[in-house]
């Protein structure tokens, strides 16, 4: 039984261990969704992996997509939800609309669309979405306006999605706190709760991406 699984934000931090997971399953063929690809990523066999360039925060993400009417037949498709940004780590007086612009695009606008294009285009499929999302979605953070909305904007979006396809799987899974990319920058930010952020560091509280991956993996049961 083939699964087709797309991952945006593949190419690093959780996005990039659900790859690293999934590529050793025979069954799988991933579409990364993704500005570029990891050093890894760039010697997978295009027969278990496709990169889709691209950038989620521009306009023409749905133009993009129509690449996966090549890809996708009848098989059932997951959607990982898993790109975002926390930038800019500010109070809400100092935004721009530049910067609110990217973010929600990202975080928000990307995520519609997809969850969109595979309900509009594969819905006799058997479709999973997953929504990588966060505690800041149902906790308000200082200076994560932007993050903290658009993490709760797309669980209520899933949560209607859900509402609106029950013959198909919706998630919305907090991952806890990770040792990546995004917690190094947040340590180096400046915002009342950062020093919370660095003792998770200081006393090994973070977990690794690859343990996260496989744990979520388990939930969503591909093949299961």
């Amino acid at each position: 039984m083939k699964n087709t699984i797309i991952i945006t934000g593949a190419n690093r931090g959780l996005g990039e261990a659900f790859v690293d997971v999934l590529i050793k399953d025979d069954t799988c063929f991933i579409i990364s969704l993704s500005r570029s690809l990891s050093e890894n990523q760039k010697a997978y066999s295009s027969k278990r992996f496709h990169f889709l360039e691209m950038d989620l925060s521009q306009d023409n993400v749905s133009l993009k997509l129509e690449a996966l009417k090549g890809l996708i037949t009848d098989e059932s498709v997951y959607f990982i939800n898993n790109a975002s940004i926390i930038e800019p780590v500010v109070s809400i007086e100092n935004l721009d609309e530049s910067a609110m612009d990217k973010t929600l695009a990202v975080n928000v606008k990307s995520t519609m669309v997809i969850t969109n294009y595979l309900l509009k285009n594969y819905n006799t499929n058997s479709l999973t979405f997953v929504n990588i999302s966060s505690g800041a979605a149902k906790r308000a953070i200082s200076n994560w306006s932007l993050y903290c909305a658009s993490k709760a904007f797309v669980e209520m979006f899933f949560n209607v999605a859900e509402s609106e396809y029950q013959q198909h799987r919706f998630f919305n899974i907090n991952p806890g706190v990770m040792d990546t990319g995004m917690q190094k920058s947040l340590r180096q930010s400046d915002f009342p709760d950062v020093e919370n952020f660095k003792d998770l560091q200081k006393e090994n509280q973070l977990k690794q991406p690859i343990d996260v991956a496989k744990d979520i993996l388990e939930t969503i049961k591909i093949n299961g």
